[in-house]
């Protein structure tokens, strides 16, 4: 009677121990899987990361050539407003002295 209890808790202890190596073949495959997802995730942040402070290195340069193109057009704006004055006012000398050329 004792032979059959020992050999039913031996029997029991097997299943149960088959039971646990099948449920831990299962966790180790799926952590070698989180672990490899985990691992192509990070490698995709590190990309776009590097992308992320490539196109902020680029965005800062436009910034500074549309500045500098904007200092360039009012320098232009300004030269034109000035060289607009200067016609006007040798227009103005050519109106008032047009009529005494004519006379002689």
């Amino acid at each position: 009677k004792i032979k059959g209890l020992i050999q039913d808790m031996i029997e029991k202890l097997e299943t149960e121990a088959e039971a646990d190596a099948t449920h831990k073949a299962f966790c180790d495959k799926e952590l070698a899987e989180t672990n490899e997802k985990k691992a192509d995730k990070a490698a995709e942040v590190e990309k776009l990361s590097a992308q992320i402070d490539k196109m902020a290195a680029r965005s800062s340069q436009l910034k500074e050539e549309t500045a500098a193109l904007e200092r360039a057009l009012s320098e232009l704006a300004t030269s034109q407003a000035e060289v607009d004055k200067v016609r006007a006012e040798e227009k103005e000398i050519y109106a008032s002295n047009k009529a005494d050329m004519e006379q002689g």
